[in-house]
């Protein structure tokens, strides 16, 4: 045994050039699927007040916590999709439409941890997130045009933290809305909206826009609506269709003049109809009996607690 051990060698092997390695590498590499490869970011980091927001991967969003309605219009951050560009930030995800100047929608989740008193009112300024083949729209935009520039996700929603109240800021979460709409009922609702989390519930909203009355200086299109979608839930609780204690709000209010004295229960509706006007698609993974029992649910408690 020990003679054949000694007789047995393994056969020497040359050393490969290095340059030969990088060419098989290479190689290697571009046979790969561009599917299997690791996904590709898109668009800058920016800094809102102190912290940096890093770039989005090429996703359509089903991992954000802002999400829980699911991705209403299956947008994504290909800078190709002009017209329906997902963003994902810290305090809201939200698809935007670059022929519109404003979104399609966005949709945020909020808690009694995100409220505080006042802060000082940062200024409105273009979102740097955007790629750079998108318009940019800016506060003078919006300048003579006899229309609010109408905040999707409240300030007020973000009071909590310099940083996320000053996101609010940016012109991607605005949209030309009527002194009438803007300052009466939306407002109203909105502070109905905070009460319950005050109270200590978990708010999960979505808020957009549809129809055309026009553009602002060619660049902006004004809505002929807003709607708003607010779901109640217990405190650290999801959105359950089973779940008694939760509520329901969907709201369609015109951009009109002359409705600041109206009051927002009566744009009450349900998500299935905002669906219908809109063409998104609320808890698109749920099965469609779970679908049914909250998008065509309206709560009849209107404005009570």
């Amino acid at each position: 045994m020990s003679v054949l051990l000694q007789s047995f060698s393994m056969p020497k092997v040359s050393k490969i050039p290095d340059r030969w390695m990088l060419a098989i590498a290479l190689l290697i590499f571009s046979a790969v699927p561009a599917c299997q490869r690791p996904a590709v970011t898109t668009g800058p980091a920016i800094t809102t007040g102190t912290e940096t927001v890093s770039p989005n991967p090429r996703t359509n969003g089903s991992e954000s916590e802002h999400l829980a309605f699911g991705n209403l219009s299956n947008a994504t951050t290909d800078p190709a999709d002009q017209d329906n560009f997902l963003i994902l930030g810290n305090g809201s995800a939200f698809s935007y439409n670059d022929s519109r100047g404003t979104i399609n929608w966005v949709s945020w989740r909020t808690e009694r941890s995100d409220l505080g008193d006042s802060i000082p009112r940062p200024d409105f300024r273009p979102d740097p997130r955007l790629p750079d083949n998108f318009k940019r729209i800016g506060y003078y935009d919006y300048s003579g045009s006899g229309f609010d520039r109408g905040h999707m996700v409240p300030s007020a929603d973000r009071f909590a933290s310099k940083e996320l109240n000053e996101e609010t800021f940016l012109m991607t979460n605005i949209v030309p809305q009527s002194g009438a709409l803007n300052q009466y009922p939306w407002n109203k609702l909105e502070s109905f909206a905070r009460g319950q989390a005050w109270r200590g519930s978990d708010l999960y909203q979505a808020a957009g826009v549809y129809g055309d009355q026009g553009s602002l200086k060619g660049k902006i299109v004004v809505p002929t609506n807003c709607w708003k979608v607010i779901v109640v839930v217990p405190r650290g609780k999801r959105i359950e269709a089973n779940d008694p204690r939760m509520r329901v709000f969907a709201v369609d209010m015109p951009n009109d003049p002359g409705i600041e004295n109206v009051r927002w229960e009566r744009y009450l509706t349900t998500i299935r109809t905002i669906e219908s006007k809109t063409g998104l698609d609320f808890f698109s993974t749920f099965p469609a009996e779970l679908q049914d029992r909250i998008e065509n649910r309206r709560d009849t408690r209107s404005g009570k607690p």
